[in-house]
């Protein structure tokens, strides 16, 4: 059923590793950072996301990276 993809797996996974190890490096980097960073922020967003719906305090702040364009409102100090 997936026999195509373990088929192409191999194949890069073979090619990955006769690679030069600098190169290999270079290549993991420049692929798995941006997605490892992609992958957090979206989950950062989401659970922003879900935790300004869950509150129980009436008119919270919206999260941080949001950017509803609304005016920007200060918090009252207790102090």
């Amino acid at each position: 059923m997936l026999e195509w993809l373990v088929e192409w797996y191999d194949g890069v996974e073979l090619w990955l590793v006769q690679l030069p190890y600098p190169l290999q490096v270079t290549l993991v980097f420049a692929v798995l950072l941006p997605l490892c960073w992609g992958l957090a922020r979206v989950i950062d967003r989401g659970i922003d996301g879900l935790g300004a719906k869950l509150t129980r305090v009436r008119d919270a702040e919206p999260p941080v990276g949001r950017r509803d364009g609304g005016p920007a409102r200060r918090r009252k100090e207790t102090a």
